[in-house]
């Protein structure tokens, strides 16, 4: 038995039950859909699983997705260890700071988080092979294709069919890897633990509606395409005026003529066709698959450019609303996938700096911080190195504004001065003209 026989074996029998029906395509020799029953077998007939939706193709799921991918490029990752006092601090020199550095010969760690991503949200799955020095530390990673590795469970341990689909690793390569060397990034699992599925599963009824009414509308600028007005008159017309006329409009308002003034004459009139009122259907229709298809990737519609219903002046707190329901969690789950890779300790973890989504509102950002050092949360340093400032003398001090007092209690200032005592007066006086003595010599 094959390798891949053994996978379709270990994930269903033949002829066990594999969900909804789907569409399946003849081999090389045709190309025509059959529909296969819930507990049908495609295989046996040489039928090949046909995907008619491919989320690159949806300009609303491309949008959806590389929104997510470029939002967590822009989160810089940090290797953090935990100090006996409970503090967190950056660690420069461990194996995980290099990779974060430069994760591979070829890729920077903008480019190779960003593509990651996007494979995690289109696929539902990610992989990288992992390679290691002699010291058993990780060296670099290497993104391979979602459709050249597989998990596989032998006897409770976790392997990886790893095969050719990176050009920068041996074309011949085909071995099982452990566990260890694999990040495997997947969402959300409804089939199997180790097997992700994209979001864009559950929006596929919108965008099959989306793709539906694009290509309706393709075929009908293509085809059916309507002028954008008529020209009419009470006049009976013969061919050879209507062939006249409609030479003299177009010298003057299309190509590089566009623009100019036509003069009518004989009771002629221009009407311009407006947006039939099953025309705005259309494109509420399409709006709406849009929306569901944002919905299911998690991202708010101004993020993806649907400005319909929003303004500019919100842009943190859309941010922030991004970030607590879908970003955060997606940013979680690479931080312990890679910690998991590393075999981090308990004591360090490996954590996204999420301030890089929210330096866009000056405004905002400074009034923060500047409330932060004035409550003694930040040091002026502190704050300063927020936003890329040199530090400055007597700067690492907290301060903390000192007008603030207990209920029930009076400023030292403002109590009555208890009695001095006549000793204690001659004393202070003697002091004072010691001292003025001093001072005249």
């Amino acid at each position: 038995m094959s390798f891949m026989d053994k996978i379709k074996g270990y994930f269903g029998a033949e002829g066990s039950y594999r969900g909804y029906s789907h569409a399946f395509s003849e081999g090389p020799n045709g190309g025509h859909l059959f529909h296969i029953g819930g507990i049908d077998d495609g295989f046996q007939r040489g039928l090949d699983l046909h995907h008619p939706i491919d989320g690159k193709r949806i300009p609303a799921a491309y949008a959806s997705v590389m929104a997510n991918a470029r939002a967590v490029s822009q989160c810089k990752p940090h290797h953090k260890r935990m100090l006996p006092s409970g503090e967190w601090v950056n660690v420069d020199d461990s194996a995980v700071a290099r990779i974060i550095r430069n994760p591979n010969s070829y890729e920077t760690w903008a480019q190779y988080i960003v593509n990651a991503v996007a494979q995690l949200l289109f696929d539902g799955e990610s992989f990288s092979l992992a390679t290691r020095d002699d010291r058993g530390q990780v060296a670099s990673i290497h993104r391979l294709s979602s459709r050249t590795c597989s998990p596989y469970v032998v006897e409770g341990e976790l392997f990886y069919s790893v095969s050719t689909g990176n050009p920068f690793l041996p074309e011949d390569m085909q071995y099982m890897a452990p566990a260890r060397d694999v990040l495997h990034l997947r969402v959300h699992t409804p089939r199997h633990n180790l097997v992700g599925e994209s979001p864009i599963k559950a929006a596929s009824l919108a965008a099959g509606i989306n793709v539906s009414l694009s290509h309706s509308q393709a075929a009908f600028f293509t085809q059916m395409s309507r002028p954008s007005g008529v020209l009419s008159t009470d006049a009976v017309l013969n061919k050879e005026q209507l062939v006249s006329l409609r030479e003299a409009w177009q010298q003057q308002s299309t190509r590089m003529n566009q623009g100019m003034i036509p003069i009518l004459s004989g009771g002629l009139k221009f009407q311009q066709m407006s947006i039939s009122s099953q025309d705005a259907e259309l494109m509420d229709a399409q709006r709406f698959s849009v929306e569901e298809i944002a919905r299911c990737f998690g991202v708010p519609l101004p993020i993806i450019g649907d400005m319909t219903n929003s303004t500019l002046n919100n842009v943190e707190q859309l941010i922030s609303f991004w970030l607590s329901v879908s970003l955060s969690s997606l940013l979680e789950n690479i931080e312990q996938s890679m910690g998991r890779l590393f075999s981090l300790p308990p004591n360090e973890k490996i954590d996204f700096d999420v301030t890089g989504l929210l330096r866009a509102d000056f405004q905002t950002r400074i009034d923060g911080l500047t409330k932060a050092v004035q409550g003694g949360l930040y040091t002026v340093n502190e704050a300063r190195a927020k936003e890329n400032l040199h530090a400055v003398e007597n700067g690492d001090v907290p301060y903390l504004q000192a007008q603030m007092v207990q209920l029930g209690t009076m400023p030292a200032s403002n109590q009555p001065q208890a009695n001095v005592d006549v000793e204690d007066e001659v004393e202070l006086a003697f002091d004072r003209e010691t001292f003025r003595k001093a001072l005249r010599q």
